[in-house]
């Protein structure tokens, strides 16, 4: 990707900026147009993942001087079957860029950037994606420039601005979700234990070194997000490298309904800080778990709109408890999920679907239990 810097020709590096720069422009339009966050936020998150392409061009570099340690080199004389050892080769470079781009992430507070949400840190990694793309295509695009083939030049700006742009954006993405839910650890590790939901290797690991269980879960859930990152990334290589677009094509759509779902889920919404409680909870802490553990058994048996309509009482009281609104998400992310698996099973049933009855909820249902009773009592 970053074979020759000697040499450089003026004209064909600038007509390389401008056509990496054209499709990060609209990309970044069309998704942070109505973004709260600033310009001068995105645009320093932009170079970050701008320059997370240098700690490549090192590696790359390094084996012009060193051929000892060139990946290529070393797959092509000791792998037998090629197609092996293209996919050994692009699974390397998927572990390669979906590791820089994340190592971008991790340093965002140098720039005073600070990520409050799961939702901040998709689209800071949305963004990293596509400086990242941005430095790449200036590679390519002047790569191709320089050997005047100006057909291919406009194929490759088609592909590389929209395809390899969204494929990039995709995959930290996905890096992103994981990433930030290990780093509000702790609410959604609670919210695991009230639920019956156990995490045995943590707990092996954790009295095994004696770390701490946050820091566990945020590795757990960070190395989750990598690896799912970094294989759909190697497969999306592998399948280009074989002119599989259809296939490739398949990934990045898969991939992106993956983000889709994660980004629209309740929780993804939430703000977590690390900072103290600016209001202090009225509610006893045996009264909370008493409370919270009746909720763990509701959500379990599916009794969702009890368990947010409970978190709703809750927060009238406990404004800051993350582990509630976490509750509240969860419930009302499976709610949906519920009616539509219900919807599909009646589109092949004959079973008749009240939705006033459905929609019901606890307290109501005990109010009219508790009028119809005082009409008993009354006749």
């Amino acid at each position: 990707m970053f074979s020759n810097l000697a040499n450089i020709s003026i004209g064909p590096l600038v007509m390389a900026l401008i056509l990496a720069a054209l499709p990060i422009l609209i990309w970044m339009n069309l998704l942070f147009k109505k973004d709260k966050a600033t310009k001068i936020t995105l645009l320093k998150v932009f170079l970050f993942g701008a320059f997370s392409v240098v700690p490549l061009m090192v590696i790359q570099y390094s084996w012009l001087f060193f051929n000892d340690v060139d990946l290529y080199t070393t797959v092509e004389h000791s792998v037998n079957n090629i197609h092996l050892g293209f996919l050994m080769t692009f699974i390397a470079v998927g572990v390669f860029e979906e590791v820089t781009k994340f190592n971008m992430v991790r340093h965002l507070k140098w720039a005073n950037v600070k990520i409050n949400t799961i939702n901040e840190a998709i689209r800071y990694l949305f963004v990293i994606a596509l400086g990242f793309a941005f430095t790449e295509n200036i590679f390519y695009f002047y790569s191709i420039a320089m050997s005047s083939q100006f057909n291919n030049l406009i194929a490759a700006f088609m592909f590389r601005s929209t395809f390899t742009a969204a494929a990039h954006m995709v995959f930290s993405g996905i890096v992103g979700y994981y990433y930030a839910i290990g780093k509000f650890g702790n609410p959604v590790l609670e919210l695991d234990r009230w639920t019956g939901h156990r995490h045995k290797v943590l707990e092996w690991i954790q009295k095994t070194v004696g770390l701490k269980s946050k820091s566990l879960f945020h590795l757990e859930k960070t190395m989750q997000g990598l690896f799912l990152a970094m294989a759909l990334h190697a497969a999306f290589n592998f399948a280009l490298q074989l002119n599989k677009i259809s296939y490739a094509a398949a990934i990045v759509v898969a991939g992106f309904a993956l983000v889709l779902y994660l980004s629209k889920k309740r929780m993804t919404y939430l703000v977590f800080t690390e900072e103290e409680k600016a209001r202090p909870s009225t509610i006893g802490k045996e009264e909370e778990d008493v409370v919270i553990e009746l909720m763990g058994m509701w959500l379990n048996e599916e009794k969702y709109q009890e368990v947010i309509e409970i978190c709703d009482r809750l927060a009238k009281r406990d404004p800051d408890n993350n582990v509630v609104k976490l509750f509240k998400a969860k419930a009302i992310d499976l709610k949906k999920i519920a009616r539509v698996k219900k919807a599909i099973n009646l589109l092949f049933s004959d079973e008749d679907y009240d939705v006033e009855k459905e929609e019901l909820s606890l307290f109501e249902r005990l109010k009219k239990s508790q009028d119809k009773q005082e009409e008993i009592t009354k006749k």
